[in-house]
């Protein structure tokens, strides 16, 4: 599975990602959103997080024990879907999440949090992104009511 940073991500396809961290990043700067992801043996687990924005890439920091630590460590594929904007606009992206284990990164990433509940002992994955989405919508609550759905992905190949 190809995969690109977020800034990669930024630079290839500039309209999904602002509009990606838009719908992300709330007005007090904590990102927030639902992290999808299965455990080795498939089963599934949605949950709220703050992913985090630092040297251009998109960080997930959670406590050891959590469900999503394990299902990560065990199959590092993940969704993560920000909360629905303004008449339903969403953001969606897939990738593959990689831990941290640089004392340098973790220490850049822990720099950037802007929330204050967080153990800086705690696991920091590298959420890189294989697929984006954008949905809007055009002419909401017009009986011709239609979404506008504007795709990326690493591999222009991919179906």
């Amino acid at each position: 599975m190809l995969v690109r940073t977020w800034r990669e991500f930024e630079t290839e396809s500039p309209a999904i990602a602002e509009a990606g961290q838009r719908l992300l990043v709330g007005p007090d700067g904590v990102a927030i959103a639902f992290l999808a992801t299965a455990s080795g043996n498939g089963t599934p687990h949605l949950a709220p997080v703050c992913p985090i924005f630092s040297d251009g890439r998109l960080y997930l920091s959670a406590a050891s024990s959590t469900p999503k630590v394990r299902d990560l460590r065990e199959n590092p594929r993940f969704a993560l879907h920000s909360f629905l904007g303004a008449n339903d606009e969403e953001f969606q992206i897939r990738g593959v999440a990689t831990e941290v284990e640089s004392s340098r990164e973790r220490n850049t990433v822990l720099s950037a949090i802007k929330f204050g509940s967080f153990d800086a002992s705690h696991p920091i994955f590298d959420l890189s992104i294989a697929r984006a989405l954008w949905v809007h919508w055009e002419r909401v609550g017009e009986p011709d009511t239609r979404p506008v759905r504007r795709s990326w992905s690493a591999d222009p190949g991919a179906a």
